[in-house]
């Protein structure tokens, strides 16, 4: 299992706030048209490696705010 991650500990600027929320938004309407039963398995696979890119990403922001925290002393 993952460990949690606390956003809410982290001091995040509007512009990372807004990316991560972006990434957000976009995985979930990429998640409602893979389960849309006229999805074609191609576009599902399409769908798969966008979601993986999204994750990605914001795996990284989150990596580098915490870095920031802790370099910055934040538990």
């Amino acid at each position: 299992m993952s460990k949690p991650i606390h956003l809410y500990l982290l001091d995040i600027d509007p512009a990372t706030e807004r990316r991560l929320l972006s990434l957000a938004q976009r995985h979930l309407k990429l998640v409602l048209e893979s389960g849309h039963r006229r999805t074609s398995p191609k576009r599902r696979a399409e769908i798969g490696q966008e979601i993986e890119a999204i994750r990605a990403e914001r795996d990284s922001i989150i990596a580098r705010l915490r870095k920031e925290a802790e370099m910055q002393g934040v538990p």
